[in-house]
This record gives C-alpha cells, structure tokens and sequence, in this order.
C-alpha cells in the first residue's frame, strides 16, 4: 500500500534522524517516543516541515518562528503528520498535559492519570495553604487538550467531566449576564489594569464575588451527583468546524474514567457511550436558568442593600 503524503513525511523524518526505530517492537517504538530527546524531536520536525511546506529551518528559533506564522491549515497538516510520533495506542491517543517525571505510559487508564493529577494539584495547595482542606476526588478533568485518530482521521479532542462540561457552560453564561448587568471594560496600561465600570466598579466586584461563589458551590454539588449516580457513561460530541476537525468527550464519573485504557481509548469509550446527551441538555438548561436567576436576584439585592466600602 502506498503511504500518504503526511505518512511518508514521518517515515521520511525518522529514517534519517533514528533509523533502526522500525526494527524496534511495537512497545520499543512507544517508549522512544514519550521520552522523545528534544533535539532529535527537533531533527524529526525539521525534516517533516520540509517535506510538508518545502521551508528549509536550520535553528529550532526558526521553526519557532516559522509555527508562529502558520495558517490553522499547516498547524492542522502539521499535527496530523506528527501524531504517530506522539501518541500512543490504537488511535495514537496524545494527551498534551504535563506528566512530570513520568510518561502517560505510567498510567493504564485515563482515571489513573486524572487521580494522579488530582494528588498532584492537592499537594501543591497545601503547599500553598497549610490549612488547605482536600475534598473527596469525584473526577478531575476539566478541559483537558488530547489529539487522536478517529476511525483513522486526525482529530483534536477536548476531555471534560459531566460536572465540568456543565460548569463550563455555565462559567460562559454567566460571565456574558455579569457584563449585560454591569457594564464594564478592562484597559491595560503601563503598569497596572484599570477597571471601568461606569463609577459601579464595587458593585460590580460584589457582583462578581458571588457570582464566584455561586459557581463554585454548584460544581462541587454537581460532582457529588454524578459521583453517587456512577451511571458509568461517555458522550461524544462532534463540535468540528469546516477548518478544523474537533470532539468533545465528556465522562460521567470516575467509572467511566476507570473503564477507558488509554491504548484502547477510542474503543473502550465506544463501549460505553451514549447516543442521548439529551438528559445532559436538560440538565445543562436547568443549571444557565437557575444562574440567570441567581445573577438577576444578586444584582437587585445589591442596587437596595449594597453600600461600598469607602477609603
């Protein structure tokens, strides 16, 4: 079979930079890959952006500068051709998050890598805060960036929990109602970021106060329901643009993390999807009317009763 242009870019690439990787077993090859030395990462790219662009880059300042100037369609055309190098598994699963001293291989599955993730941030507000007070983990993810092959097609993907998917929503909402309320515009000067909200900047700040309050406590409720109700499910939704291939996939709760390995990710989430996202939709609805609601009571409870602190 003959290789595609993007497949024999990579090929390309590898043969001249690490030439016995094809003699290498299939897990040889992965764990060359996620230790991937930085300048034969560089060497690798160098010769895939030439294959690809015909732009000859001799210093890694200039494939810097070079990618600051790419088109969505070269990063696109980029990313796809250097996904095999990248990921792992099946679907040559890439999750671009920080990993530490280790490498996704550490993790079999993706609830392993988000409970050590969910240690990780722990640890490091305790660090911040001695009196830090760790809740229970009911699931991590929150927007987390990965790039897969989908019945082999590039894609990017974005990773969230229900109870994340649904803060999201409502973070979005609600920022959008904060600004029809209170008017306000940021201007960044030479020193500092002034506010103007028309003279109601302290309502606006208390405004905002609960407002951050408000979603805070629903997230934490959220992940508490979904948690107890362990339905155990994933949804898969095509959110691709004419310019850009891209799914969000939202987990339940900590069982269907536990239930997706990340060499098999596509697969073991298609095990447990779900065709009906509507009894999320319906929750999702609930949730942006109960914070239009609470931001419409707030902002009268703070025009009668609110009183600036002076000096």
């Amino acid at each position: 079979m003959r290789l595609n242009r993007k497949a024999a870019a990579l090929r390309r690439a590898l043969m001249q930079v690490k030439p016995e990787y094809y003699s290498w077993s299939v897990e040889a090859q992965e764990r060359y890959r996620v230790n991937l030395p930085e300048d034969e990462a560089f060497r690798i790219e160098q010769v895939v952006v030439k294959s690809l662009f015909d732009m000859t880059l001799e210093t890694e300042a200039q494939l810097d500068a070079a990618r600051d100037e790419f088109t969505d369609a070269q990063y696109l055309q980029l990313n796809a051709t250097l996904l095999p190098l990248q990921g792992i598994g099946d679907d040559y699963f890439f999750l671009n998050e920080s990993f530490g001293d280790k490498t996704i291989l550490d993790f079999p599955t993706l609830y392993d890598y988000d409970y050590d993730d969910y240690c990780f941030q722990e640890q490091a507000h305790v660090a911040e805060d001695p009196q830090h007070t760790a809740k229970p983990y009911r699931g991590n993810l929150y927007a987390h960036w990965a790039r897969l092959f989908v019945d082999g097609t590039f894609s990017y993907a974005t990773l969230f929990t229900a109870a994340s998917y649904i803060f999201s929503e409502i973070n979005d909402l609600g920022s959008g109602i904060v600004q029809e309320l209170i008017p306000h515009e940021y201007f960044f000067e030479e020193h500092h970021v002034r506010l103007d909200a028309g003279g109601h900047e302290a309502q606006l700040d208390e405004l905002q106060r609960r407002y951050v309050a408000y979603v805070g406590e629903r997230y934490d409720a959220l992940l508490t329901d979904f948690d107890a109700a362990a339905e155990r499910k994933v949804y898969i939704l095509d959110e691709s643009t004419d310019n850009e291939p891209q799914i969000d996939i939202v987990f339940t709760d900590k069982t269907a993390l536990q239930a997706v390995r990340l060499q098999h990710f596509l697969g073991d989430c298609r095990q447990i999807v779900s065709g009906d996202f509507d009894d999320l939709t319906t929750q999702i609805k609930q949730e942006l009317r109960a914070c239009r609601r609470y931001l419409d009571q707030s902002y009268q409870d703070i025009l009668k009763n609110f009183e600036p602190k002076v000096g």
